[in-house]
């Protein structure tokens, strides 16, 4: 058969928020084959499965949306490949849909995010737009630069009294680390060190109407 494209919605949670990427990667594609999932591998002197993210997830934040696209070349019900692979994965890293895949990731233009923090710091990120900019210095090849992050800045939504809802761009072009966007909050607010005690949540993704990305 022609390999069809399915997509693994999953939650990225608890201690592997602590865990980079590349370490994402290497749990579960040995997870893939020990659930016997029939991936598609590439072809050549080296091939490996056909694994594509969404969008690698930072350091230190959870996630309830994460996106990884697959082949498989033997037709496979997703609800059994859904549940083969919460049999050889954990709790915290939870497959929680499974369906073909349809859209493309290059249509992502936003991602959203739940920040709980402290009342003071939802006060200053809920009122970033009361200013003309917002600067954070980035490291860089060059070295350090000076961006003003704000026209990054989609939306931000109170949704509790510690507790707000921020709407950043997650295109190719042009991506925001929701760890920076705190960062600029905190030292807006006069937090020492410009580290803020808060816990960030990737929720969804959006396309640029801002209907939701599946």
């Amino acid at each position: 058969m022609v390999p069809e494209n399915i997509r693994i919605k999953f939650h990225k949670k608890g201690r592997l928020i602590y865990i980079s990427h590349l370490d994402l990667c290497r749990t579960v594609c040995p997870a893939m084959i020990r659930a016997k999932i029939p991936l598609w591998y590439t072809e050549g002197f080296n091939p490996h499965p056909k694994m594509v993210f969404a969008q690698p997830l930072p350091l230190f934040v959870e996630s309830r949306c994460e996106l990884l696209d697959i082949k498989i070349t033997e037709p496979t019900p997703c609800e059994e490949i859904a549940k083969r692979l919460r049999q050889a994965l954990t709790d915290d890293l939870y497959v929680e849909e499974v369906y073909p895949a349809k859209a493309k990731f290059q249509e992502i233009e936003y991602a959203k995010y739940t920040v709980c923090g402290d009342e003071s710091f939802a006060d200053v990120a809920c009122g970033v737009f009361d200013s003309e900019h917002l600067t954070v210095e980035k490291k860089g090849k060059s070295g350090t630069v000076s961006t003003d992050i704000l026209p990054q800045i989609k939306s931000v939504q109170r949704t509790g009294e510690k507790e707000f809802e921020c709407v950043l761009s997650a295109s190719a072009s042009s991506y925001l680390n929701p760890m920076l966007f705190c960062k600029a909050i905190a030292e807006k607010a006069g937090i020492q060190d410009g580290e803020p005690d808060v816990r960030i949540i990737r929720t969804g993704w959006q396309k640029k109407d801002m209907s939701e990305f599946r």
